[in-house]
């Protein structure tokens, strides 16, 4: 519309234009051009509006709609499970007749022997997961119990090794839990049988072994070949037993690796995994104590048995006891010390029980009577000056072991009399060594003690779980 207006306006100027040339060209020519004022007017033209043409309709042509047919679904799969292969049930397994072992163990053999996978040529994981399931269906293993299949001998063929009890329980009972250590031998295409009994490794032992658990297939003697340690659990009436066992397997035969029988009461087994460089892994009995108001004073301890190659057996090396802060345990660990050498340990144990004030006393804190408490300080401080004596004369330090003993012979009263009779020894004659004054002396000390028991006597009121003290205990062995 504004266009159709412009081109309006355009060209009625045009024709004004046009209409003004035509009139001056008709008028007359005067020389005397008059001086024409002309002044400019605004022309607003009058635009007469015309009627618009209406805009053309547009006509659409509605679409034919032609229906896209639906896709033909898929048939849906037919689940065809995977065929698994027939697998054959198992032979019946044996009857359980623990009294008679060899009839039993043979019977076991048997019965692997009929099942193709579990022979000795196969996986032996095989035959030692069927044998695992075959114990416990018969409750003769526990479930922590160990099955266990390696190669004993060195021949290149599996042996499988398990423990087998009349009854399994996790409260041992002597009347049920008695059985023995089975060993099936893998010979290519067959098993055969063995079995051990305690009274085989002792004639004067129990005949079975009581609770037997198979604990570790381990190489305890350095011979690159793999041992078997096995335990027994023996419970009373307040306190079980562990008691440890080891055999190898070589020849045909068990040889028994344990014939000291490593025990402790309340206690459990650790295998040493990483012994230092040149040492074998040791056995490890961590426990000891006794759940009984008799026992006493107690504390643990572990004890490390490892094998020893001049006896050809394993033998305790070591004993290591729980921090305690009792004078007597204290006096304990001097000894322990005293007996193994250590003379400068021993020097600060004992002298540490004479001077260190927060040591405790038993009979203090178990609620005995003065007179016990009094006892106890007396004869345990006058035990730890006199071997703190013979300490320092065993080190070479004659003077300091003098100095010592006379101290001794001041202040310890009824106990004083140890002192005395070294002192009178040792200062009646000259000696060839100081070994031999001190052995002069300990033999006077000992002779003393023996005809005044009860003052030594006074060292066994600590309970049953501690050493036995006899008048000769007053000095150490020389």
């Amino acid at each position: 519309m504004q266009r159709i207006n412009s081109q309006f306006l355009i060209l009625l100027i045009l024709i004004l234009i046009l209409l003004l040339g035509l009139s001056s060209c008709g008028e007359e020519k005067n020389p005397t051009v008059p001086v024409v004022v002309v002044t400019h007017a605004v022309f607003t033209p009058t635009v007469t509006p015309q009627p618009l043409t209406p805009l053309p309709t547009l006509v659409f042509a509605t679409p034919t709609l032609i229906p896209i047919s639906s896709p033909t679904p898929f048939p849906t799969p037919t689940y065809r499970p995977t065929s698994t292969p027939e697998t054959k049930p198992l032979p019946t397994p044996p009857p359980f007749t623990i009294a008679k072992p060899d009839q039993l163990a043979n019977s076991i053999a048997a019965w692997l022997n009929k099942q193709p996978d579990a022979l000795p040529s196969k996986d032996p994981a095989i035959a030692k997961n069927r044998l695992r399931d075959l114990l416990l269906n018969w409750n003769a293993i526990g479930l922590n119990s160990a099955v266990e299949a390696a190669d004993l001998d060195g021949d290149g063929q599996p042996e499988l090794v398990a423990t087998v009890a009349e009854s399994w329980s996790e409260v041992p009972t002597i009347q049920r839990d008695a059985g023995f250590l089975l060993l099936l031998k893998g010979n290519k295409n067959q098993w055969s049988a063995s079995f051990l009994r305690s009274r085989t490794l002792k004639l004067d032992a129990e005949e079975d072994f009581l609770h037997p658990q198979l604990e570790k297939i381990i190489d305890l003697t350095g011979d690159k070949l793999p041992d078997i340690v096995f335990s027994e659990l023996i419970c009373g009436s307040n306190t079980c037993i562990l008691r440890l066992h080891a055999v190898s397997w070589n020849n045909g035969k068990f040889t028994d690796l344990t014939p000291d029988v490593p025990s402790m009461p309340t206690a459990q087994l650790s295998i040493e995994q990483n012994p230092v460089v040149g040492t074998l892994p040791a056995l490890i009995l961590i426990g000891g104590t006794i759940n009984s108001p008799s026992a006493g004073l107690q504390r643990t301890r572990s004890e490390y048995w490892r094998w020893d190659a001049a006896s050809k057996s394993v033998k305790l090396a070591e004993t290591r006891f729980a921090t305690s802060f009792f004078l007597y345990h204290r006096v304990l660990d001097g000894n322990a010390a005293l007996d193994k050498g250590d003379l400068n340990q021993a020097i600060d144990l004992y002298y540490g029980s004479l001077t260190d004030s927060t040591l405790k006393l038993w009979f203090v804190e178990s609620q005995g009577t003065s007179e016990d408490a009094i006892q106890e300080r007396e004869v345990l401080t006058a035990f730890a000056r006199f071997r703190l004596g013979i300490a320092y004369g065993l080190k070479g330090d004659l003077e300091r072991a003098k100095t010592v003993m006379e101290e001794a012979s001041l202040k310890d009263g009824n106990y004083a009399g140890w002192a005395k009779a070294f002192n009178i020894a040792v200062s009646s004659g000259k000696f060839p060594s100081t070994t031999a004054a001190i052995a002069e002396g300990c033999a006077t000390a000992i002779n003393y003690s023996q005809q005044n028991r009860s003052l030594i006597e006074a060292m066994n009121r600590f309970g049953s779980a501690n050493p036995v003290f006899k008048p000769e205990n007053i000095c150490p062995k020389l």
